[in-house]
């Protein structure tokens, strides 16, 4: 996925890009200070096996809902805009 996380090393904000080309990845700078000092971070994985249960993490980026076609989710990402 090109869904990056990112810690700015100014202000300590965490946040998520949609990161499409390796020239939008060095340019990338924090949406809160607009410092160009970020880290990048190891985001842990999501697995879900037959028959679990699903377990995930709160983020107030992300709303799950059933569809018509499943369990859906709709993901907001700070700095990103269509």
């Amino acid at each position: 996925m090109p869904i990056h996380e990112f810690k700015c090393l100014n202000c300590d904000y965490t946040f998520e890009l949609l990161i499409m080309s390796k020239d939008e990845m060095e340019s990338v700078r924090c949406p809160k200070c607009q410092s160009p000092d970020v880290a990048r971070l190891m985001s842990a994985g999501n697995i879900i096996s037959k028959g679990a249960k699903r377990v995930s993490q709160s983020h107030s980026g992300v709303e799950h809902h059933k569809c018509k076609c499943g369990t859906c989710a709709t993901v907001t990402l700070p700095g990103y805009e269509r």
